[in-house]
């Protein structure tokens, strides 16, 4: 079943499957975001090599054209958990990349000419009740250890931000943007395919081994 955003696109023809033996530099098993990123970005750096990706179903079918529609740029789990196996430099550094991801995206998205609603706005986090502005505020102090960037907003400047009945507070990260993710998946395909990637959908892997991927 074609997710909620593919549904919104006009339907474009299937790319053709694999339709036999083949070698090639490098073989990428799904054609979701991280496929396509990995293709682009390969044939970007070596335009020599000769990249394959394999998706089952259509680009962005999965995951990637099935998520809330936001480009986030926020570290998942706790820092002290990825200090632990990186160090506190580490771990700054990484969250550091994460939250410039989001420019990342919107830099290809503009030089590629991807036409997928991406507009910058940043994130809120509201508080309505005392325990919630308890709680962003913990969060917040957290972050700014962790020399994060987020901003505390007092109930005005929140009700100023965003209209919510009885807005105590909350807090403000610049690092989000808004998508459409099946548009976002579509045009990156297609850049990824301009870059000289071969893109085979209804190719589903049956088996991954080194140097080798099975398909039907």
């Amino acid at each position: 079943m074609v997710s909620f955003w593919h549904a919104a696109l006009d339907p474009q023809p299937a790319r053709p499957p694999l339709s036999g033996s083949r070698s090639a530099d490098v073989c990428i098993v799904g054609a979701g975001y991280t496929g396509l990123w990995t293709a682009y970005e390969l044939r970007r750096a070596d335009p020599s090599l000769d990249v394959v990706v394999l998706e089952a179903e259509t680009a962005g079918f999965g995951a990637s054209g099935r998520n809330g529609g936001w480009v986030l740029g926020a570290l998942s789990g706790r820092r002290e958990h990825w200090a632990a196996r990186g160090g506190r430099t580490g771990a700054i550094a990484q969250a550091r990349a994460i939250a410039d991801t989001v420019d990342e995206v919107g830099r290809v998205v503009a030089a590629e000419g991807i036409d997928c609603d991406f507009v910058k706005g940043g994130s809120l986090h509201v508080a309505q009740t005392p325990l919630e502005l308890e709680r962003i505020a913990a969060e917040l102090e957290e972050s700014r250890a962790w020399d994060g960037d987020d901003e505390l907003l007092d109930a005005d400047a929140a009700a100023a931000r965003v209209g919510v009945a009885g807005v105590l507070g909350g807090s403000f990260t610049p690092h989000c943007a808004r998508v459409q993710p099946a548009k976002l998946a579509r045009g990156l395909a297609a850049a990824a395919e301009r870059g000289g990637a071969l893109i085979c959908e209804g190719t589903r892997a049956t088996r991954i081994a080194p140097g080798r991927v099975d398909t039907p």
